[in-house]
């Protein structure tokens, strides 16, 4: 071999040495960059998991909580129908009444809230027509002096009980009105009654 040919020989060593070299460190790096990313993927995964297992646990007890607004809200709903159908039947038993009954209520309604001066009393046309005859005579009696009241011949569009008219005031005694003024005494009274045990 010439000198010539050993410097090439001696470059060629060198340089694959050297590549060797920076092959090796290459490859160290590369092993080191993907263990370290191998273990970011797995801190990352598990962040994503507990991420991911938070977000089942509020859907799981956003589901829960909706689940019994829904089923209180059913119970409410129907408490609340049941409840207006007790009082729609108690404004029925009102209604329902014998005729004696029936107007001395109203009697006695009128003469606790009758005005001083005299007044105008409307019932509907089926109460009209059982009117006692002496009902306007028995009011009068019971009312404080100084106080009147006429029973119209005029039918009010009421579904029972009275209207009360003076000059400049109008009170309303239908059963409707009666019940709709005391509807959430009622409420609490029948759903005791009904609900006690619940």
């Amino acid at each position: 071999m010439s000198a010539l040919d050993n410097i090439v020989e001696e470059i060629l060593t060198e340089a694959r040495t050297k590549a060797d070299r920076i092959l090796s460190d290459a490859l160290s790096k590369a092993e080191k960059i993907r263990k370290q990313e191998q273990e970011r993927a797995v801190e990352q995964s598990a962040l994503i998991e507990k991420q991911t297992d938070k977000q089942i646990a509020d859907i799981k007890s956003r589901c829960e909580i909706v689940s019994t607004l829904r089923r209180r809200q059913a119970i409410l709903e129907t408490q609340k129908a049941e409840l207006e159908e007790t009082i729609s039947a108690a404004r029925q038993v009102l209604l329902d009444q014998p005729t004696n009954e029936y107007f001395a209520f109203i009697v006695k309604m009128v003469a606790a809230q009758a005005e001083n001066g005299e007044g105008e009393l409307l019932f509907n046309a089926y109460d009209r027509s059982r009117l006692p005859k002496d009902f306007q005579q028995i009011l009068n009696l019971v009312l404080p002096e100084g106080n009147k009241v006429n029973v119209s011949y005029v039918a009010a569009d009421i579904d029972g009980g009275c209207v009360l008219k003076y000059a400049n005031l109008e009170k309303d005694f239908s059963c409707k009105a009666l019940f709709r003024q005391r509807q959430d005494e009622f409420f609490e009274l029948i759903q005791g009654l009904l609900f006690e045990e619940e």
